[in-house]
């Protein structure tokens, strides 16, 4: 088979720290996790409501994975990607309610993690980074998708709120085609979860906790 002369196009490279963070988002949290192994002491922090309080927890995880699966089939494809990209601005769905519910789902689901293994030292950690994804990827985002939108963007960041969600759907908001592949993904993201946190338990296991 004959390859193309067409020399492909490489990735853009990262212009500035809050995009490399960005491109690197899923080795920051891996590397979180493997560190996690070293340090983590699972326990019972709710003590006689164990029962209720990790049914909450694990409602939490499933709830931000919902959310996760919303938002990205509702944003599509290019969510998981990467490189910054968006083919359109996404103000449909959740996105009427929070300019970053993809975001905000990570948080939620993150914490019913925390409150599965019980360990202080593991909300601690959680806190340290998601403040620092965050408070990098976000403006990153919001730079390009100004850069990339304009006015567009400007006029749905007045109505729409960054992290903490409206109550009521922005009018403005405009429907777009959901991606139900995505939302393979959110499942497939749910295994994940469910082996780091074996993962963890077995790393505190093998330490004699």
């Amino acid at each position: 088979m004959l390859e193309s002369s067409v020399p492909l196009t490489p990735p853009p490279r990262p212009s500035s720290f809050r995009e490399y963070i960005f491109h690197h988002r899923l080795q920051v949290g891996l590397a979180a996790v493997a560190l996690a192994g070293f340090i983590v002491h699972p326990r019972n922090i709710f003590g006689a409501w164990a029962i209720p309080g990790h049914i909450a927890c694990v409602l939490l995880v499933l709830g931000g994975l919902g959310l996760r699966a919303w938002a990205g089939g509702s944003a599509g494809r290019h969510t998981r990607k990467a490189t910054m990209e968006a083919p359109q601005l996404a103000t449909g769905g959740p996105f009427a309610y929070v300019r970053n519910p993809i975001y905000l789902a990570s948080i939620i689901l993150g914490l019913g993690m925390v409150g599965l293994l019980g360990d202080p030292w593991m909300f601690a950690l959680y806190v340290a980074v998601f403040v620092f994804l965050y408070t990098a990827i976000v403006p990153a985002e919001e730079q390009f998708l100004r850069r990339e939108f304009g006015e567009q963007y400007t006029r749905y960041c007045a109505h729409v709120p960054r992290l903490l969600p409206r109550f009521r759907r922005w009018s403005g908001a405009q429907a777009a085609e959901f991606h139900r592949d995505v939302v393979l993904g959110e499942v497939r993201l749910g295994f994940v979860l469910v082996g780091i946190y074996v993962f963890l338990r077995g790393c505190a296991w093998l330490r004699g906790w």
